[in-house]
């Protein structure tokens, strides 16, 4: 099985990650960490390689019969791609979606820069935290651990 967790910056995903990783004792692959050990990594034009790097870290986890938690920015094209070149089954994608307020604010100890409350602004338009696909879960005045609970509700659903 594959949890996706996706969302804007700043949306909660890579802490919503960690607990979910942690609470149901699965690796977690964090595509940001993958995307530091590319020299030269840009946002801006590597997105297609940070999920060639996304689908064969998922993959290879499959293969060794691992469920797995992820997270990243997920685009529509990445969605569509995702579905059709990785193994685990089922897929379950969530989208982390504050409102654009909230996310645009500063969360815990993250400060944002102004390139990041731009960038969000952006993936809103974009309609990253709004996707057609999926499930979409408004994390606005909800806790780490709430988020968390939501999402194993609809693991427990996608298991049946």
């Amino acid at each position: 099985m594959l949890i996706f967790i996706s969302g804007s910056i700043n949306a909660g995903k890579t802490t919503t990650s960690k607990v979910l990783a942690e609470r149901l004792g699965w690796p977690l692959i964090n595509v940001d960490d993958l995307t530091d050990k590319v020299e030269g990594f840009d946002i801006y034009t590597h997105l297609d390689l940070a999920m060639d790097l996304a689908i064969v870290a998922i993959n290879e986890a499959a293969k060794n019969n691992k469920n797995v938690v992820a997270n990243f920015v997920v685009r529509k094209e990445d969605y569509e791609r995702m579905e059709h070149e990785i193994h685990a089954h089922p897929q379950v994608f969530i989208t982390l979606s504050p409102c654009l307020e909230i996310a645009q604010s500063q969360r815990g100890d993250r400060v944002l820069t102004t390139w990041e409350i731009k960038r969000i602004k952006a993936h809103y338009d974009d309609g990253i935290a709004a996707p057609e696909y999926g499930y979409v879960i408004d994390n606005s005045h909800l806790t780490v651990e709430e988020t968390v609970a939501e999402i194993m509700s609809i693991i427990a659903e996608a298991a049946h």
